[in-house]
């Protein structure tokens, strides 16, 4: 999936109704079915014309029977009436048939429609809304939540509706040939609805819980999937193990209570129509012994009765359906809507990306936490980056030097206080403008499975570039990040890496990261840490080439290293997310906060040998 992202345009399309042109009350399978609503109702007139059909099938039996018993029964009557019923049961069989075909393709889009803008809201949220949500549980709403409202759209809600108008229909025909027998059949209904409402309040309890407990389980899957290095290296496995099957376990104590409930009301309800039947039968005899009523009408009565009961007990089935499927739509538009929708990233229609040149950037008081209730990570953080410098950040772990880097991006937004570039206020911005000038390079990057061209230059609109242009592009990103090693990859370029791009070592990874920032050509580079995985070798080669390509780009970007620090213009101490020193590196040697963090950093980083060549040689053997 991810090769096939690749392979387009990184920027994205906003679809023809945005996001913040939604409302809770737009969040609705009414609205969402708004364009196949005509064929729908076709489906459902087909349903229906097929339901009468079927519950008129009895009437015509009944006048077979009576035309039996008359003193002079005629064959011609006989045949008649079967073939009546032979072409009504064919009328029947063609209108399923039908229903299906016009029912199916409407449900499957609202279905599509509605996956499509869930995945849309994921993509253009930011990264605070996914801090919040277990990605197990935006999978599920994803994937199996809307497999169960499709399902409803498709046939639930059509066939409850026929339920309810054959139930209407047959009431009728039993009154109509007896109203003694249409009156029992009519005093067990008061007793059904009273278990199928029981029956409603338990099952979408339990609907819910179960249908959170699958998303959770979809979380704990992925999380073993990803760190299964971890967990074997630790011999984990077994712990990963228990503590699955123990959530396994819930899942299915909620899945069996499920059953239960739809057993326990599948029964009540027959137990009911049973007792009915027999009621009915008894008098029936009775009314016929009488001469009230005639064989025909008391057999036309129990076809009836049987088709209705049997819809009856269908009914509990549908209307669990119907709360699995009402479940679904609420955790869909508790994604959807969010917080009043406060997170939804609004992206304008693509514009085209001004050349990149150096920007300016200053910081005013800005201030940010995590949570509300999480403490302070940046306190009154003011700090003015001039065209083209290059501007080192560091501190301990938990300063807050990466925080800035993710705030310029707007990956957060600050709790107080402004980021500008250029003089304008970056909230300001609309983010495509702002995220065409910043490129960032992550500590720990991420790689798709795609190609090394795909993975470097995700971050262009490579529709206006020629081959020319993008081999030009390719070639210096790559001569800069010192991810030459590519080109001796089996397909080069074209090598598709692993997932995550594990089949990399970390530092191949880095460089590679490096090169998808260096790509962009943007005006603001954002470097966190982004040579921590290298040896000292290539580090030293990377910076040196840095230092040549970075001279009309402002840069910032945090470090442990002096040989990182060393790119630096100035260097920007921070302590508890607040500045506490600037200056060059050498003037900050004199301070004893910077010069401990510089000490201990030389010395947990011993010189070792590259690793380039041991990956090379496994990606040349298949890869990991």
């Amino acid at each position: 999936m991810a090769s096939r992202l690749l392979r387009v345009s990184p920027i994205p399309i906003p679809p023809p109704v945005p996001h913040g042109a939604r409302t809770e009350q737009d969040i609705t399978l009414w609205q969402y079915s708004r364009p196949i609503r005509a064929r729908w109702v076709c489906g459902l007139f087909v349903a229906l014309t097929a339901a009468i059909i079927a519950i008129s099938i009895p009437q015509v039996l009944g006048w077979i029977v009576d035309a039996m018993l008359t003193d002079q029964p005629t064959v011609g009557a006989v045949w008649a009436g079967g073939a009546l019923v032979f072409a009504l049961g064919l009328a029947q069989s063609a209108l399923f048939f039908l229903r299906r075909q016009l029912v199916i393709e409407p449900a499957s889009t609202v279905e599509n429609t509605m996956r499509i803008d869930l995945f849309d809201r994921l993509l253009r949220s930011p990264v605070a809304f996914h801090d919040r949500w277990p990605s197990g549980q935006l999978l599920t709403r994803v994937m199996s939540d809307l497999g169960t409202i499709r399902r409803w759209t498709a046939f639930g809600l059509i066939q409850i509706i026929t339920v309810a108008v054959q139930v209407t229909v047959g009431s009728f025909y039993m009154f109509t040939g007896s109203w003694q027998l249409g009156l029992v059949f009519l005093a067990s209904m008061p007793l059904t609805l009273f278990c199928v409402w029981r029956f409603v309040l338990t099952f979408r309890t339990l609907t819910r819980k179960a249908q959170e407990h699958t998303g959770d389980l979809a979380t704990t899957v992925e999380e073993s999937v990803q760190g299964l290095r971890v967990l074997k290296a630790l011999g984990r496995g077994p712990h990963a193990l228990a503590g699955f099957r123990q959530e396994a376990q819930e899942l299915l104590d909620l899945e069996v209570a499920r059953g239960r409930a739809m057993g326990r009301v599948r029964m009540q309800t027959t137990l009911i129509s049973g007792a009915s039947l027999c009621v009915a039968l008894l008098w029936g005899l009775h009314l016929v012994s009488t001469g009230v009523m005639t064989v025909g009408v008391l057999t036309s009565y129990f076809a009836t009765a049987t088709i209705l009961f049997t819809q009856v007990e269908r009914s509990g089935m549908l209307i669990s359906m119907y709360l699995a499927s009402s479940v679904s739509m609420d955790r869909h538009r508790q994604v959807m809507v969010g917080e009043a929708g406060e997170d939804i990233d609004m992206l304008p229609v693509h514009r085209e990306r001004p050349e990149a040149a150096a920007a300016r950037l200053d910081f005013k008081d800005v201030a940010f936490s995590y949570g509300k209730q999480e403490q302070q990570v940046l306190t009154g953080f003011s700090l003015q980056v001039r065209p083209g410098e290059i501007i080192a950040l560091v501190g301990s772990t938990g300063s807050g030097k990466s925080t800035v880097l993710q705030l310029v991006q707007r990956l957060y937004e600050p709790t107080s206080g402004s980021i500008s570039l250029n003089g304008r206020d970056i909230a300001s911005l609309p983010l495509p403008e702002l995220r065409s000038q910043v490129a960032i390079a992550f500590e720990d990057p991420l790689l798709f499975s795609a190609s090394v061209r795909n993975n470097v230059l995700l971050g262009l609109d490579r529709s206006g570039l020629t081959p020319a242009e993008e081999e030009a592009i390719l070639t210096r990103a790559l001569t800069v990040a010192a991810a030459d090693y590519v080109y001796q990859l089996p397909n080069g370029l074209d090598t598709v890496i692993g997932e995550e791009g594990m089949s990399l070592s970390g530092g191949q990874r880095q460089r590679l990261s490096l090169a998808r920032a260096i790509a962009a050509s943007p005006a603001v580079l954002l470097l966190d840490d982004p040579l921590s995985a290298l040896d000292v070798t290539t580090e030293e080669k990377v910076v040196g080439l840095l230092k040549q390509e970075l001279t009309e780009t402002t840069t910032l970007l945090t470090a442990h290293r002096p040989s990182t620090v060393a790119l630096a213009d100035r260097v920007v101490l921070l302590q508890q997310g607040q500045v506490a020193a600037v200056g060059t590196h050498t003037e900050l040697l004199s301070n004893p906060i910077y010069r401990d963090l510089m000490s201990t950093d030389t010395q947990l980083t011993p010189a070792r040998p590259t690793d380039t060549g041991e990956v090379e040689s496994k990606m040349q053997e298949g890869g990991r």
